[in-house]
């Protein structure tokens, strides 16, 4: 997949601007490491769910080197988890529940360990997600560090929480 098709998968990325440079900052350098997504989803829980900001990251089997599938999410509260996607996973029959997964679609479904940090640097994530798409299995080290926009981001997430809206 050419470059010029990271916009286009980033078109489905709401509004939550926020967010948003992490997400891309995430996508192009998972495609820097030849290993873009077929899908990336952004977006945030509604108010009832705390507001929460998600990322969905999703290869089918077609793009990986391995018995299945790899989905990687990543919340702002949370940090990164990945789940291994059967053969039979389509993105059709997928729904998205409040935090952008559907947990009944992974044969397994775990936090990625391997990244210490919620805003985990985004070569780290994509070093992490290498090691799922080409070999289906959890690198053997560990990533600590923190990208270095973090600080920001959280800012701007906050200041997006704070924000009125027509019900209060």
């Amino acid at each position: 997949m050419s470059r010029a098709a990271g916009p286009a998968r980033l078109a489905r990325v709401s509004r939550s601007a926020s967010a948003l440079a992490y997400v891309q900052a995430v996508d192009h350098a998972l495609s820097d490491h030849g290993i873009p997504p077929g899908i990336v989803r952004a977006n945030r829980t509604g108010r009832e769910h705390g507001e929460t900001m998600y990322m969905v990251l999703v290869w089918d089997v077609s793009r990986t080197g391995a018995l299945g599938g790899v989905r990687i999410n990543w919340d702002e509260e949370t940090g990164w988890a990945y789940g291994k996607l059967g053969l039979s996973w389509q993105e059709a029959a997928w729904a998205p529940n409040r935090l952008g997964i559907q947990s009944r679609d992974a044969i397994v479904q775990e936090p990625l360990a391997a990244l210490h940090r919620v805003f985990a640097s985004p070569g780290d994530v994509a070093d992490a997600a290498q090691h799922l798409v080409h070999h289906w299995r959890l690198p053997g080290g560990e990533y600590a560090g923190e990208w270095d926009q973090a600080g920001n981001v959280r800012a701007a997430i906050d200041a997006f929480r704070r924000r009125p809206t027509a019900c209060t």
